[in-house]
């Protein structure tokens, strides 16, 4: 099912990275700014107090004078330097001003800056006027035999500075702005890169939730993403592979259950139909009834104990003496190995105990025993046990009619027989080495064989065991 989403992660992932360029940019510009003024006010208030200064200890006979020469020095001083000069008696009455107002003359300066110059010490601040003007105040002591008779106080606009910083500013807005453009697309390709693999991956699971298993996404990198396909991939054809043996395993299961159920119902409707009165006639349609029907509890049974195999959990092993299962399974299969005249021997340790799951060790060697007496008319079939490099080694050998080269890789195959026709007469059911494949498995361990026409077949099982115990029986 499509889930709805307004917003795909792309234009989440695009929206983010430019909120964060242009949050990146707005702070850089905001900082620089900052920076720019206050580097431009302290180089124009150091100016305007060395100005000051100057002023002051040049102008320091005359400034203080009731004389119109100390306006005309003040004045001579403000022209050449741009600046509005006002000199303040020692209790901050201004007595001179540059800009000859007369209105302003004998008024009285509280600012921080005379107040200060007033202690001995010359000091700068930024003041905004009622008109919004914006000011720089430099005001430094006149000093006569070493103690203060007066201020020289400069008054500077600074419009044109803020002038300056305000084009600085509407520049740095336009590339911010041009640089947030370049950023929103720039955010929206690289979202779109990054996101590529999640929507390929997202489509690949839509065909596989379809029943479409075998898909392939490209893995373009060894990164997260990357393996994130690499693991998909390996889903998909593990998915597939069990979907095909799946039905593969269907098809040859109905097969092999529908070949008794049309023999018994081909019997029974023979039985039904036929007037024959011999009542020996009926006892041997009945035999062939019973033995297809025998046949086909074979393959249930056979497809159960596949089916419990491959779902039940952890295998509970024990240690076990293995001569005593195999001489268990010789015992049970005794009777069908001397009706088909085969002789069984034994060549184990009878003091070799291995871990294993007694029921399950029981099936494999029952099955590749029967398996052997089976194909061995007449001939011998041997069980041995030994342990080699800390491995239990089971075979079971015959000398029968053996394999043909090109059946070996398949006769653990489900419901594969190498004689279909004799199979079916012997009773096979193409299930028997499946299960002890699979049971070999569940121990951890592996199962091969080997064989010759004419010669016989060698089954070579290998179960893994650090905690063997060779026990000593004693007598």
């Amino acid at each position: 099912m499509k889930i709805p989403s307004k917003t795909s992660i792309r234009w989440k992932m695009a929206g983010t990275y430019f909120v964060l360029i242009v949050l990146i940019l707005g702070i850089a510009n905001l900082f620089l700014l900052q920076m720019l003024e206050r580097n431009y006010l302290g180089e124009r208030a150091a100016t305007s107090l060395a100005n000051a200064n100057i002023i002051a200890t040049t102008g320091q006979d005359t400034l203080l004078r009731s004389d119109r020469n100390a306006y005309y020095l003040a004045r001579d001083f403000g022209t050449r330097m741009g600046v509005r000069v006002l000199v303040l008696d020692r209790r901050g009455n201004i007595m001179v001003d540059s800009y000859d107002e007369e209105w302003l003359l004998g008024r009285s300066l509280r600012h921080q800056e005379v107040k200060t110059a007033l202690t001995g010490t010359g000091q700068t601040g930024v003041h905004r006027l009622n008109s919004g003007e914006m000011v720089l105040y430099a005001a430094v002591p006149v000093l006569r035999d070493k103690s203060t008779a007066g201020v020289v106080m400069l008054v500077e606009g600074l419009d044109d500075l803020y002038a300056a910083l305000d084009d600085i500013r509407r520049q740095m807005l336009l590339v911010s702005l041009v640089s947030g453009l370049l950023a929103a697309l720039l955010s929206l390709g690289l979202a779109g890169l990054l996101t590529k693999p999640v929507k390929e991956l997202t489509e690949a699971v839509r065909q596989v939730s379809a029943g479409h298993l075998e898909q392939h996404i490209p893995a373009r990198s060894s990164d997260e993403l990357g393996q994130l396909a690499a693991a998909f991939n390996e889903m998909s054809g593990r998915l597939a592979e069990a979907d095909l043996l799946r039905r593969r395993f269907l098809a040859d299961a109905s097969h092999e259950l529908k070949s008794p159920l049309s023999s018994v119902k081909a019997l029974a409707q023979s039985l039904l139909e036929t007037n024959e009165q011999d009542i020996g006639v009926y006892r041997e349609y009945l035999a062939d009834i019973n033995s297809e029907m025998n046949r086909l509890a074979r393959i249930v049974d056979h497809m159960l104990q596949l089916t419990r195999l491959e779902e039940e959990g952890p295998l509970v092993k024990e240690n076990t003496a293995v001569a005593g299962l195999v001489e268990h399974v010789l015992l049970l299969l005794r009777p069908r190995a001397c009706e088909g005249g085969v002789a069984l021997q034994t060549d184990i340790d009878p003091a070799l105990s291995w871990p294993v799951h007694p029921d399950l060790f029981t099936g494999i060697l029952f099955n590749l025993v029967d398996n052997a007496i089976r194909h061995t008319p007449g001939g011998t079939v041997t069980v041995e046990a030994q342990v080699k490099k800390k491995d239990l080694i089971v075979q079971v050998a015959d000398t029968g009619e053996g394999i043909p080269a090109e059946d070996l890789p398949h006769v653990f195959d489900r419901f594969y027989r190498v004689d279909k026709a004799r199979s079916r007469v012997t009773g096979g059911t193409g299930l028997g080495l499946a299960v002890v494949r699979q049971a070999v498995h569940r121990h951890g361990g592996s199962i091969k064989v080997t064989s010759r026409p004419g010669e016989g077949t060698v089954f070579t099982l290998v179960l893994p065991g650090m905690d063997y115990v060779h026990t000593v029986s004693c007598i």
